[in-house]
């Protein structure tokens, strides 16, 4: 009688939107994968693997590409993995400067050709040539395909090559491509990824595991169209209110959906679940090592990736309807909760201060003598994170940044020590909130007794906190 009692309650409890629950999965398995980081700066190129690990089902997976900035929405499609299923694609910088996907995968993806360059459009003018070649990566697990159904005759592999058959995932009309709803079951925790951030040229490669996330239970399925339909916001789809009408205005489509905040569970607020990633992923810290030592040309960058953090932002329509008519555009007036700290005009949050640690017990007594650079006044250095992936290099001293090449949301922390290891504040200075981060370290030497030219070694270090 009890147990019924408390499952009559916690479904009470969903139903109301008063609770929703996520899990970071420590086996890197799960409905949600986000990978912290992609970049096409500097001679890089990004690889990206997204493998179904089910043996019996297949997925229907959305993947979207967010800019490193405000994470606006540059480049999103679906897949689909039959079960045991690879999907790998690569991401290099175009000659126009906007990144462009390329791959040969013989899985099922809609629109049926991703090799394309990523999208401007909700980018405002300033950032189009460069919005594009930094960020994240968002994997969404939308529902299960069963063995049992067209849909999975249609994704799934014969000798090595998926059907793809048109008539089942776009329809007759594609204009407006079909609902595949009634064709998919229960989405489960089975997908797991990484991106490696390869500079070939410069013999760097910095392997990225996925973080993985699950919802406390995903009892709904619906299969949101890739296509520009366009969708009412409601807070039961969303907790990004730059779709808002009375708040951004951007025009929402049903390829927006699913996102983060968007609720597995029937009757959760958007809001509930974006609370409940973000309390998932929180942090009041990360603690890694660096090496920055000159003799062999050793940088370090440290990567904090905050997936959530678009969620919280209070949005301002763009004016004029004549540079706008389309309704893509919005700028960032603010934030709230965990981010009501958050300086809108340049996108920063005050953390506390670093503690920096040398390999020999040495530590800084007076942190104020560590600055972000160039800071000719040291007393006055207050520390942010920048961005929704903010990078930090250490005794770099300028961008791009010495490891990855970042220059978007690049800073500097320079200290006196020159190898050791570092925590980095991830709570806010003004009301102690702990920020929901993700990330990782990469750290490059040199060796010149290589060959004639000598050659670098990238090193991935992930966070501890």
């Amino acid at each position: 009688m009890k147990k019924k009692l408390l499952a009559v309650g916690i479904a009470a409890a969903l139903i109301s939107g008063a609770a929703s629950a996520a899990t970071v999965n420590a086996n890197g398995v799960g409905h949600i994968n986000i990978l912290p980081y992609y970049s096409v700066q500097e001679g890089n190129a990004t690889l990206i693997s997204i493998t179904n690990t089910d043996a019996v089902n297949g997925k229907v997976v959305k993947v979207r590409f967010r800019g490193a900035k405000t994470s606006d929405d540059v480049f999103d499609f679906q897949v689909f993995l039959s079960p045991g299923d690879v999907w790998t694609g690569a991401v290099t910088q175009g000659e126009d400067g906007i990144a462009k996907m390329s791959t040969s995968d013989n899985s099922c993806t809609l629109p049926a050709n991703v090799n394309q360059s990523f999208v401007t459009a909700r980018l405002q003018d300033a950032e189009k040539a460069t919005g594009t070649r930094e960020g994240y990566v968002e994997v969404i697990n939308m529902g299960d395909i069963a063995p049992t159904n067209a849909l999975f005759t249609a994704v799934k592999h014969v000798n090595g090559v998926a059907p793809c058959t048109s008539s089942v995932l776009v329809g007759s009309d594609p204009l407006v491509p079909a609902d595949l709803t009634s064709l998919m079951s229960v989405p489960t925790g089975t997908l797991t990824s990484y991106a490696v951030v390869i500079d070939v040229d410069s013999s760097k490669a910095f392997t990225v595991p996925a973080t993985a996330v699950s919802p406390a239970a995903a009892p709904g399925v619906k299969y949101w169209r890739q296509a520009n339909i366009p969708v009412a916001y409601s807070t039961t789809l969303t907790a990004d209110r730059v779709f808002d009408p009375a708040g951004g205005n951007v025009k929402m489509y049903e390829y927006d959906l699913p996102d983060l905040s968007t609720p597995y569970g029937d009757g959760v607020d958007a809001f509930a679940q974006r609370d409940a990633v973000t309390a998932a992923l929180a942090k009041g810290s990360v603690i890694t090592e660096f090496v920055t030592d000159e003799s062999v040309n050793a940088t370090t960058d440290v990567v904090l990736s905050q997936p959530t953090r678009r969620y919280y932002y209070t949005w301002l329509d763009v004016p004029s309807a004549s540079t706008d008519p389309l309704l893509t555009l919005a700028t960032v007036n603010g934030a709230d909760g965990v981010y009501a700290s958050l300086n809108a005009a340049n996108n920063t949050v005050a953390v506390g201060a670093p503690s920096f640690t040398d390999r020999e017990e040495g530590v800084i007594a007076n942190p104020t003598s560590i600055v972000i650079s160039p800071n000719p006044q040291p007393q006055a250095a207050i520390w942010t994170i920048q961005g929704e992936v903010a990078v930090i290099a250490i005794n770099n001293g300028a961008t791009p940044t010495g490891s990855l090449g970042a220059s978007l949301t690049a800073q500097d922390y320079s200290t006196a020590f020159t190898d050791g290891w570092v925590r980095l504040s991830t709570t806010t200075a003004t009301g102690a909130q702990q920020l929901p981060v993700i990330g990782f370290s990469a750290i490059n030497v040199f060796n010149n007794g290589v060959g004639a030219a000598g050659t670098n070694y990238g090193l991935t270090l992930p966070l501890r906190w």
